[in-house]
């Protein structure tokens, strides 16, 4: 596999001016960015891979890396672009014609085949929109910023309208024990992706002239597919891919850390004795008149160096091979008046972290009827259920330390369980919890949502339309979790409790 370089250049149109925001994404893979103010990326990609430049009303190109650290673009204009239909706030209408500031994507755009949702197959692909994960939980929860940081203190998230009905954010729900966090989850995840026909991003504050003040921030329109005239389509896709572990910390195993600890302990005894550089005293001065009497020792001999294993690896101890499938199966067709489309979704997500995933169960239906020449009337139902098997990847210290930063601070002579069956901590850190013990607690979320609307069209005369919707957004959430005893917080109660 080709060796990866850092890759820089500037982006500009046939007049020579720098084009902001536009996707750079490695071919055949998830990093991606986009350009600045002044049109300049740099992203880091294999030496023989390819680099794809996607902007909005703009040729997308594939630029061969061959090894060039450099890579400046000139970007054509795609002449079909400004005939495509958009949806914007109070319906559609040719981009010739569009006014505000809206950047559309199509779903043939986005790679949909692994994304836990469709706002995380939107990074990178729509100008002004800057989406970046803030959890590591499987599906986890999005900062999703139009237009960068709008407010210092106030909301930032963009309002979401699913079929021209605003859904709420949820979270899991939080518990009384703060050491067992959820973290966030994608506003979206509920939702099927193969689902989604297009999705409209409104930008500007022309927005908040339609939806309020909750528009403020932006506006994600999602538009899902329906129905066509035609014979009925039976389509599935599925897929299955394997994620792993790369971005390892380079941590010692047991013998380099007994190296390593015999170096730490010989400067501080060096310090403690003021031995130069740390004072003014000679090592030979330190030999024959040691601090409080006490000689230098050797925390580790050579003989156990060598005699040792490779110890405990904690960071293998907790991760393993993950793993994505989803699977899709839609209806779809109609006649003249009546037009349908039903699918099905199953979507697991076995996590990189020990006891981490998530699991969706959907379900969709959209009917749209012609009554007669003056009324339409149609309906729309997303149904799904969402179990989390949540980790604990805090960012916390001590016994509220994440799992990750618990296996990164344990020593490799630790045991991950003695011969008594406890986890014993690390004695220079009694604080911290030994991360084989965090695997034992049961952190399990629950999500059923039902997302319907309706709607009702009245056209007495050509292009007078008068549309009567009504919608529900409804969910039930649930969370157990358990601690069990011989993890370090219920250890340290029981002592705290009955000494």
């Amino acid at each position: 596999m080709a060796q990866n370089i850092q890759i820089s250049g500037v982006v500009k149109d046939v007049v020579g001016d720098p084009l902001i925001g536009v996707s750079v994404l490695v071919k055949g893979g998830t990093k991606g960015t986009s350009t600045d103010y002044n049109g300049f990326y740099t992203i880091s990609a294999p030496a023989d891979g390819t680099l794809v430049f996607s902007y909005v009303g703009m040729d997308t190109q594939e630029v061969k890396i061959g090894g060039s650290k450099k890579l400046d673009v000139t970007m054509t204009e795609n002449g079909n672009y400004i005939d495509e239909v958009v949806v914007i706030g109070y319906g559609t209408v040719k981009k010739r014609d569009l006014t505000g500031s809206v950047s559309s994507v199509k779903s043939d755009d986005l790679n949909l085949a692994v994304a836990p949702s469709v706002a995380h197959a939107l990074q990178g692909k729509a100008a002004g929109l800057v989406i970046s994960q803030n959890s590591a939980q499987p599906g986890g929860g999005l900062d999703i910023r139009v237009r960068g940081e709008g407010s210092i203190n106030g909301s930032k998230t963009p309002l979401y309208v699913v079929d021209g009905f605003p859904i709420t954010e949820l979270e899991q729900p939080s518990t009384t024990n703060e050491r067992m966090v959820a973290g966030t989850q994608s506003v979206l995840n509920f939702i099927n992706p193969a689902d989604i026909e297009s999705i409209e991003v409104l930008k500007d504050a022309s927005a908040t002239a339609i939806y309020g003040s909750r528009a403020a921030n932006g506006v994600v329109l999602i538009t899902t597919k329906r129905g066509k005239e035609g014979r009925t389509v039976v389509s599935y896709s599925g897929s299955y891919s394997i994620q792993q572990y790369t971005d390892n910390y380079d941590v010692y195993n047991l013998k380099e850390w007994m190296n390593a600890m015999n170096t730490a302990t010989w400067d501080l005894w060096m310090y403690e004795n003021n031995v130069y550089p740390y004072g003014n005293r000679t090592l030979q001065e330190a030999i024959d008149s040691p601090k409080n009497g006490v000689a230098y020792k050797l925390s580790f001999t050579d003989k156990q160096i060598a005699a040792a294993g490779e110890g405990t690896d904690w960071l293998d101890l907790i991760t393993r091979n993950g793993s994505v499938q989803q699977h899709n199966v839609s209806v779809q067709g109609g006649s003249k008046n009546t037009n349908f489309m039903m699918s099905l979704n199953y979507y697991d997500n076995r996590g990189i972290i020990e006891n981490s995933g998530m699991k969706r169960y959907s379900a969709k239906i959209n009917v749209d009827q012609v009554i007669n020449k003056y009324f339409k009337t149609g309906v729309k139902i997303t149904a799904s259920r969402i179990a989390n098997d949540n980790t604990q990847l805090g960012a916390e210290e001590y016994e509220k330390s994440g799992m990750i930063r618990a296996a990164v601070q344990m020593n490799p002579n630790i045991p991950a369980q003695d011969e008594d069956g406890n986890y014993p901590v690390n004695p220079q850190l009694p604080t911290q919890p030994n991360p084989a013990s965090l695997l034992l607690n049961t952190d399990k979320g629950l999500m059923d949502r039902i997302l319907a609307n309706a709607y009702v069209t009245y056209e007495p005369i050509k292009d007078l339309v008068f549309k009567f919707s009504m919608g529900m957004d409804r969910a039930h959430q649930s969370r157990k979790t358990y601690m069990p005893k011989e993890t370090l917080f219920w250890r340290s109660f029981r002592r705290y409790r009955y000494d």
